[in-house]
């Protein structure tokens, strides 16, 4: 069974900034990420990893679990294909 791809992040995201009344570039700042790289996230483009995500909850106040309740990573690196020497097996 292929997990599910799905990410309430930008949603979560942006409510949990407004509730500490910190600007963006102080979020991304305090969580050691770029402001680049924070919008990345509001937007869905990428997903942060476990270690930014941390950072994130800590700059957020709230619990890791909640966190990473919020998103599934994405993927790193290509899809791999069914051709070569796996071919066949299932």
């Amino acid at each position: 069974m292929r997990e599910r791809d799905f990410s309430n992040l930008p949603r979560w995201l942006p409510q949990k900034i407004k509730q500490t009344g910190l600007r963006l570039s102080q979020v991304a700042n305090h969580a050691r990420i770029s402001r680049a790289t924070l919008y990345e996230y509001l937007s869905d483009g990428s997903r942060p990893t476990e270690q930014t995500m941390l950072r994130l909850c800590r700059v957020l106040g709230v619990s890791f679990q909640e966190g990473l309740s919020q998103y599934t990573p994405k993927p790193i690196g290509r899809p791999r294909s069914n051709t070569g020497k796996d071919q066949g097996e299932k």
